[in-house]
């Protein structure tokens, strides 16, 4: 690697991100959602920008790996590579299917299993977040900054709303103790925390894809995303890692450690 190298990546996976989600947010066919497995939403679109993002992937870098939301068999999935691309082409799928405007388009390269590129565009603002590995995390140019916000009840938590009467302790703690917020997609609920729109950010139900990207941009950012018990994300195997869960919590180093604690209770 060198930073010539990193900085021309880093620009490319900006504009593969920027318009991946113009496609998406100009998409003219059908949103009607069909359900997987897991009973997680797909579309037409998701399937048209992935396939977009896929072919220029391939024509600028042929012999990386891409590890993609909705081609998680696809054979470019295993190929032996020190870097890997992992995209996701719509995320907050049940958004876009309704018709409501916040969803974003999210890209990263791995190197050795560790991010060190990220994009995530906020598809219907128009904004760009992005970061190089010791280079910082910025939106639109500007640099960001986690927010260092001690733990008290004003502190705001960008979470997912899937949850009942039978949530784990953790999650009604976050959700009896601290301000709630949901946007629908988990790749703006880490970018707002690189930001510093939100304090952290807490996932049950996470993927790499969803992930990937917002993790470096919270690094590059001064904060931390790890496992809620504190423990690393990466690095990863691509060519192994078959869609399990990877549940997260993020924010600035203080706020974080006071979080990682309370989960541990």
């Amino acid at each position: 690697m060198n930073a010539e190298n990193d900085a021309a990546l880093a620009a490319f996976a900006v504009d593969l991100a920027r318009r991946g989600g113009e496609l998406a947010r100009h998409w003219s066919g059908s949103r009607d959602a069909a359900y997987k497995v897991d009973e997680s939403p797909v579309t037409e679109a998701d399937h048209a920008v992935q396939k977009f993002m896929l072919e220029a992937i391939e024509a600028a870098c042929p012999d990386h790996a891409v590890l993609a939301e909705e081609f998680l068999d696809d054979p470019r999935h295993a190929r032996p590579s020190r870097y890997c691309w992992v995209i996701d082409p719509i995320d907050g799928t049940r958004n876009f299917a309704r018709g409501i405007r916040t969803f974003a388009t999210s890209v990263a390269l791995l190197h050795a299993g560790r991010p060190i590129v990220a994009a995530t565009y906020d598809a219907c603002f128009g904004r760009v977040y992005s970061a190089q590995r010791g280079g910082g995390a910025f939106v639109d140019g500007r640099r960001m900054q986690v927010g260092d916000r001690p733990l008290d009840r004003h502190v705001i938590v960008a979470m997912s709303s899937f949850f009942g009467a039978d949530a784990p302790p953790f999650v009604q703690h976050l959700l009896k103790s601290y301000q709630f917020r949901n946007v629908g997609s988990l790749c703006l609920h880490l970018a707002g925390v690189a930001a510093g729109d939100y304090d952290a950010v807490y996932a049950l139900v996470a993927k790499v894809w969803d992930i990937a990207a917002g993790s470096l941009l919270i690094e590059e950012a001064g904060g931390v995303l790890t496992s809620p018990d504190g423990g690393a994300l990466w690095p990863i195997d691509p060519a192994t890692y078959d869609g399990r869960d990877l549940p997260v919590l993020g924010a600035g180093r203080r706020l974080h450690a006071e979080l990682v604690e309370r989960f541990r209770e």
